[in-house]
This record gives structure tokens, C-alpha cells and sequence, in this order.
């Protein structure tokens, strides 16, 4: 079984989107679907209850949410979505060819925008994956669960813990990378500006390479 973990906060707008193309495969108990909500003050958890087989409320933080839905999860994969990321039956059905020689991976992904400058952005993001062998949160990043508790899931901290899980897998060995891609919204570089989101992902991933703290990029995220 793979279990589906989706780390929620005020995300009524888009999490059904996500959940409800993953409903035949959850009736069939080929995924279960778990969702860790971190106090949202909006429709978000009455919205989900019918579709999902776990909801849990806890603090704010998506590392201890994700490590929380880890804890109880019954399948032997966990792939960690985001509430704004749709994957499909066919998306899903992919993961029966990670098999035992792949502990990890995670998918390419599509920003779903015609606009040039949203599509070379998202063939940046997965040349830089292939390259560097390490994904962010929206790419469904997902771990054999067996691993997951040896490395102790994700770290404790407030920012980049997508990134930095990665950095831990690929010491121990490659990612199993799916080409088809998966659409995640576009709504960050929309919200605060496409120039000005790619530069400060970017100066985090910087600060993240020479090790300054990601707890203290937090407030400026």
C-alpha cells in the first residue's frame, strides 16, 4: 500500500482538486490518504473528511506534520504531497515500477501555465532534479517507509525540510525519478511576483548550500 501524506493549512481551494483523482485507487486499498492539517481556520478539514481515510490537527509546521502522518501510516511507500499538487490514477499506478533496487524519489512537474516564462521555469526546476538528484515538496517526494524511520524522518525545522531530506537520501543512495510530470500550482510566484519568488528561492538554496540555518530564513519566506 502506498500512504498518501498531504500536510494541510488553509488549503480549501485546492485540496480537493488533489484528493478526489485518487479516489478509485483509495476504494481498491492500493493508497490511503492522510491528511495532517495545522490549525486551519478555514473549510479545509470538513471539506476532506469524506475523501480521505485520516485527519489529524497539530501545529503548523509542515516537517512535524509530514513526520506525524508518517507515524501512523499503514503502506510500505510514503509520498508526501502538497494540498496545490495533482497526481493522477496514472501518476500513482507509476510507483509499481520503483522497485527494490530505488528507497526514494520523486516525480517532474508541471507548473499547468501556457506562459513561457511559468514553462521554462518548470524545465529548470526538473534539469536541476535530474542534475542534482534532490527535489522540493511539490515534486511528490516519495520514500520506502522502512527507510524513512531509519533516517528519522523529516528534520525538525521550519524551512527546506523537502531539500533537506533529499540531502540525506543521496548520500545513501539515487532517487528513482518519474519523468511523467505532475501539475503543482503556480500560485507562489503569482501571489509575490515571478522575479522576485525565483530570486528569493533562490538565495535560500545559497544560504541552505553553505549551511546557514533554514530556521532563520523562515520569517522572510
Amino acid at each position: 500500500m502506498i500512504s498518501i501524506i498531504i500536510p494541510t493549512l488553509n488549503e480549501e481551494n485546492f485540496i480537493l482538486n488533489s484528493i478526489k483523482p485518487l479516489q478509485n485507487l483509495r476504494k481498491k486499498n492500493y493508497c490511503e490518504i492522510i491528511i495532517v492539517d495545522g490549525q486551519s481556520n478555514d473549510s479545509t478539514v470538513n471539506m476532506v473528511h469524506p475523501y480521505v481515510d485520516h485527519v489529524f490537527l497539530t501545529n503548523p509546521k509542515r516537517s512535524l506534520q509530514q513526520n506525524l502522518g508518517a507515524s501512523i501510516a499503514r503502506g510500505d511507500i510514503l509520498l508526501f504531497l502538497h494540498a496545490d499538487t495533482i497526481l493522477t490514477e496514472k501518476h500513482l499506478l507509476e510507483l509499481n515500477n520503483f522497485h527494490k533496487d530505488y528507497s526514494w524519489g520523486f516525480y517532474l512537474i508541471s507548473l499547468g501555465e501556457k506562459i513561457f516564462k511559468y514553462q521554462m521555469l518548470e524545465k529548470c526546476i526538473n534539469l536541476r532534479s535530474q542534475i542534482f538528484n534532490y527535489a522540493t515538496g511539490d515534486q511528490g517526494i516519495f520514500i520506502r517507509k522502512d527507510l524513512f524511520n531509519l533516517i528519522g524522518g523529516f528534520p525538525n525545522i521550519d524551512l527546506m525540510e523537502d531539500v533537506e531530506i533529499c540531502k540525506i537520501l543521496k548520500k545513501l543512495s539515487l532517487p528513482y525519478i518519474i519523468k511523467s510530470q505532475i501539475t503543482t500550482s503556480s500560485r507562489k510566484w503569482k501571489s509575490d511576483g515571478f522575479i522576485k519568488t525565483v530570486f528569493k528561492m533562490r538565495l535560500f538554496r545559497m544560504f541552505n548550500a553553505v549551511g546557514l540555518n533554514p530556521n532563520l530564513l523562515k520569517k522572510y519566506y
